[in-house]
């Protein structure tokens, strides 16, 4: 590469880098205390002990609730909060799964006004190629999310066929257990149900809503098409939806993609599945005070009024802070990296697709450092292989802290991120992994025992060639 204005290479030269970096401030090396082996032992076991990777502040109360450390200011006690962060930023699970935060910007969001008991959105999560060819050739999962308990319910459906679609709907609202407990207790109540204004949300559909949601009416949200990119009233939806997906992820990395597939002894099928909704539901929100989805539905289920009083109160602070919160646009600085020992590294920014929501992975599995650059161009190599060298931009690149060489269930990661899993050939769904349990008999009774759509199944038949089933039938 001839990079005419390349600049010489000075240790600690700074140097405004205008693309990414992800790393949390204000760490302080965990080697300085006196427990730091048991410290690192008990943070890298608590954000692989579970399938689902724990954002910083639950990794925090973790570890202080194991360790019986402090996390908060204390005059007498040592704040453990700095050196957790080291270990975290350090992590290469968590690296190549946050998002990159740009240096140039930051982005603010602004959660709707919401009451308990109100509105309903729905929406499909697509699978990526990687799910659709390891799930029976599985593309689609039906989202839906109560705006103000953040609460979801989600159901596989193989095609966005109407009634199939609704179906699919009518079983997850049926999921044995608090899924179900949930939707009985609020379906009188719900006003308004809204939807993107998809193809597969019309027709037939809003009748179906209205025998099961009885109050309920349906808003069709206009696409961003329509606003000039700028955001509709399906927020909540989309935010469960990237939640989602970020668990199928976590999922796939720390157990198996196969998320239909029957558990262990005396658990039905879909255990995967069960277990991606039961940590969505688990998690707890800033949004919901520091509660969990779970404990709002209950308090709701129990008429805990309080509750909800204190919640629709501190979701109306929430909001007014985020309205007037400033963004400090600040141009930030930061160091050349010339050396794969040095304190950091860059990994590269992936492509992004046209639905950015859909991807799993944010950066490269591969760590670089820079051997030549201008102000407009860089050359980098593989901090691992001297050989593989290319040439990039500044934009393309993410400055992370340089990751630990041995955490748990890294060989898992690889194989997850490189796609090594053996996929599954047979395309259509067994009966048993699709439909674990019965339509409730509440929504039978609204819906009608002969609608059609409680004989629809989410599953399809295989369709086969006329080529494919005259061999089946010589055979």
């Amino acid at each position: 590469m001839d990079l005419e204005d390349t600049k010489p290479t000075i240790k600690g030269e700074i140097f405004h880098l205008p693309g990414w970096y992800w790393y949390l401030k204000d760490e302080k090396d965990f080697r300085e205390l006196p427990n730091a082996e048991n410290v690192l032992e008990v943070c890298l076991r608590g954000m692989t002990d579970k399938f689902r990777i724990m954002g910083f502040t639950e990794l925090l109360t973790t570890v202080s609730k194991l360790l019986h450390v402090p996390i908060t200011p204390n005059e007498n006690k040592l704040n453990y909060t700095s050196y957790i962060k080291y270990i975290y930023n350090r992590h290469p699970f968590i690296q190549i799964t946050s998002k990159p935060i740009s240096t140039e910007n930051v982005r603010i969001t602004i959660p709707l006004k919401c009451s308990p008991s109100h509105e309903i959105q729905l929406d499909i999560l697509y699978l990526n190629q990687h799910f659709f060819n390891i799930n029976y050739h599985l593309r689609y999962i039906v989202v839906a999310t109560d705006i103000f308990s953040r609460f979801v319910w989600l159901y596989p459906v193989i095609e966005l066929d109407v009634e199939k679609l609704t179906n699919a709907l009518l079983r997850a609202f049926s999921r044995p257990g608090l899924s179900n407990d949930y939707f009985d207790k609020i379906r009188n109540d719900i006003q308004i149900i809204t939807v993107d204004g998809g193809s597969e949300f019309k027709r037939a559909f809003p009748e179906t809503m209205k025998s099961i949601f009885p109050n309920s009416k349906v808003n069709v949200s206009p696409p961003k098409s329509q606003t000039f990119g700028r955001p509709t009233f399906t927020g909540p939806i989309e935010a469960a939806i990237r939640t989602l997906r970020k668990l199928f992820r976590d999922y796939g990395l720390a157990r198996q993609s196969n998320v239909l597939e029957e558990g262990g002894e005396n658990q039905q099928a879909q255990v995967g599945l069960a277990s991606v909704i039961f940590a969505s539901n688990s998690m707890k929100r800033a949004v919901l005070k520091g509660k969990s989805p779970n404990r709002v539905a209950k308090s709701i289920i129990n008429n805990e009024l309080k509750i909800a009083t204190r919640l629709t109160e501190h979701m109306q602070k929430y909001r007014k802070k985020q309205l007037l919160k400033k963004v400090d646009l600040q141009t930030q600085q930061f160091p050349i990296i010339q050396s794969n020992s040095a304190e950091y590294v860059y990994r590269l920014y992936l492509p992004q697709t046209q639905f950015p929501k859909e991807v799993d992975f944010r950066v490269s599995l591969k760590t670089y450092f820079i051997t030549e650059y201008n102000s407009v161009k860089v050359k980098i190599r593989n901090c691992e292989d001297a050989e593989d060298e290319q040439e990039t931009t500044w934009q393309s690149l993410v400055l992370v802290k340089q990751p630990f060489e041995k955490v748990p269930n890294l060989q898992q990661l690889k194989a997850f991120y490189n796609k090594e899993e053996n996929q599954n050939n047979v395309q259509m769904v067994p009966v048993n992994l699709m439909e674990p349990y019965e339509i409730s008999e509440t929504i039978r009774a609204a819906v009608g025992e002969d609608n059609s759509i409680l004989r629809a199944r989410p599953g399809r038949v295989l369709r086969r060639s006329d080529r494919i089933r005259k061999q089946r039938q010589e055979e």
